[in-house]
């Protein structure tokens, strides 16, 4: 029984490079579309002519803004919590 499970375990393993190859076919059709710029304006603009110029650069500064912006969330709800009088501190567990 052990040696079947193997076999279908190396089966379902093979098949996994020619379902990339199908999926990078598709990635490659979306990777050569850029988006119009004509009708943006300010950040909009900003930021989809970064996306058209290189879009590791945009998904890093993208990356870098969510981490920035969770952070401000945090630490603001952080201060309005102590205000209304709150206990915010990290949580003991004791097993």
């Amino acid at each position: 029984m052990k040696r079947l499970w193997v076999i279908i375990f190396n089966l379902i393993l093979l098949s996994i490079p020619s379902a990339l190859v199908w999926g990078a076919a598709e990635k490659a059709e979306a990777l050569e579309k850029k988006v119009n710029l004509s009708k943006l304006s300010g950040l909009n603009y900003f930021f989809a002519s970064w996306y058209n110029d290189n879009m590791w650069l945009y998904a890093l500064i993208v990356t870098v803004l969510m981490g920035v912006m969770g952070m401000l969330i945090a630490l603001v709800t952080d201060v309005i919590l102590k205000m209304i009088g709150m206990e915010v501190h990290k949580i003991e567990h004791h097993e």
